[in-house]
């Protein structure tokens, strides 16, 4: 299933997770990767190779990566949210706008368990 994303104010399709993961990864080393993801080296090695699922913390990290360059801070979320609003106003995408959704539940799902269970979300 394509995955898009925006980048720089430009859209970018993955086709699957181990695209994603090596968009993240952005030149890195394996090793170095891993590190930053709180992984083992072999871990990403398998995320790359479709070998192994990524957890979702894992997906969202990379997904940050991929969208922020170095030094550019997170838009807020009006910022977001007028984005949004006006990208997504074609009727035509209506498909989009409720994988957006779904997207926006699970993040919120997970987030709201990590309080429950004291960890910091993701």
């Amino acid at each position: 299933m394509r995955q898009v994303h925006f980048l720089g104010g430009k859209i970018v399709a993955f086709d699957s997770v181990e695209e994603l993961i090596r968009a993240a990864r952005n030149g890195r080393s394996q090793k170095e990767f891993a590190d930053l993801l709180e992984v083992d080296q072999s871990m990403v090695s398998k995320y790359e190779r479709g070998k192994a699922s990524p957890p979702i913390s894992v997906i969202n990290r990379c997904m940050r990566l991929v969208h922020t360059a170095e030094g550019e801070s997170a838009p807020s979320a009006e910022q977001l949210a007028e984005r949004v609003r006006v990208t997504l106003a074609d009727p035509e995408l209506g498909p989009v706008r409720s994988a957006l959704s779904r997207l926006v539940d699970a993040v919120a799902s997970e987030n709201a368990q990590a309080r429950s269970s004291g960890a910091a979300p993701q």
